[in-house]
């Protein structure tokens, strides 16, 4: 039986940014699919690229100081890159939703709960004041929270953070998305919010029939969350496993290195393991790998030829140091 279309495929995305020595690569040649009722992780350090797909998904980065040279977004049979805005508007928050990384600059002080909930309801699908708001009390049930016919009046300022975060969430499935991106839903959290808002949105997932999208530079989150993993370094995918391969058998040095950092609650407690240096401006040039200053496998071929994304087994794909290359491809 053929293998059912992605409902989002990224293919060959660089995206630029405008500064002071003119335009700067944030990602290049990005490529991923997220398949139906799937749920994508995207990790890597701050800076690797991640939120930078994610916006340009929706094309919510400035006009003005950005571009895309090359790359589709392909949603629905449609290149997002391609629509016009009238169109694309219609998508956003309808059939593509996003959870943005801090609930309180997400949410409007001045408006109350209702207001913003209800927002997407009557722009997208009509409702009229009375059945929106009907509809955004049991949203506030759905995800879970209490009493939520007296606290849908409430402003943001009066919520927790898990509970905005909540709100947040309920705004972005309103309109039952196909597609739910979410940046770092838990950053702003502490660790038992943090574990909540994860099984709600796995609930909901599952309770909605939608695919997911869920970046984080938090592995711990990939692991407990995500059925396929692409991992991101210095505007490039390095890695792009299913989620256990990955973590029982990373083949790029800097999965590697984000995994050795997971603290481990076993054991005699240690120093937690880190990865040197830093990720490279994206105005630095740097001679083959882009990983290999800050490599400790890195070899003399790493200094000259940037490896290439490439098939590493099954649902697999790395750009290996050249010596594991090698060994995958010579193996009988």
């Amino acid at each position: 039986m053929a293998a059912a279309a992605p409902v989002l495929s990224v293919q060959d995305l660089s995206v630029e940014f405008h500064g002071d020595g003119g335009w700067l690569t944030a990602i290049r040649n990005v490529s991923f699919d997220i398949g139906p009722r799937e749920c994508l992780g995207i990790v890597g350090e701050s800076g690797s690229g991640k939120s930078v797909s994610a916006l340009s998904i929706l094309r919510l980065h400035a006009r003005t100081t950005s571009r895309v040279p090359s790359g589709r977004i392909l949603f629905g049979g449609r290149d997002l890159l391609t629509l016009p805005e009238r169109e694309l508007r219609r998508i956003r928050g309808a059939e593509i939703a996003m959870i943005f990384q801090d609930p309180m600059s997400s949410l409007n002080p001045v408006l109350t709960i209702a207001d913003q909930i209800m927002e997407p309801l009557r722009l997208h699908q009509g409702l009229d004041r009375a059945a929106a708001r009907q509809r955004a009390i049991a949203l506030l049930d759905l995800v879970r929270i209490p009493d939520a016919g007296r606290r849908i009046d409430d402003y943001p300022h009066r919520l927790s953070g898990g509970m905005r975060q909540r709100v947040v969430i309920a705004i972005a499935i309103a309109c039952q998305p196909k597609l739910l991106i979410a940046d770092e839903p838990t950053t702003a959290l502490d660790v038992t919010i943090q574990s909540q808002i994860l099984q709600l949105l796995k609930d909901l997932q599952a309770e909605l029939d939608m695919s997911v999208a869920l970046i984080t530079h938090d592995m711990g989150v990939i692991a407990q969350f995500a059925d396929r993993v692409i991992v991101m370094y210095a505007g490039q995918v390095i890695e792009s496993a299913p989620v256990l391969p990955l973590f029982d058998q990373p083949m790029h040095p800097y999965t590697n290195g984000l995994l050795a950092a997971i603290p481990r609650l076993e054991g005699v407690p240690g120093r937690l393991s880190s990865i040197p240096g830093s990720i490279p401006d994206p105005a630095q040039q740097i001679a083959g790998c882009r990983f290999n200053p800050r490599c400790p496998e890195a070899l003399p071929a790493c200094r000259q030829r940037a490896p290439d994304l490439a098939p590493a087994g099954t649902g697999r794909l790395s750009r290996f140091p050249p010596r594991l290359s090698n060994l995958v491809h010579n193996a009988p």
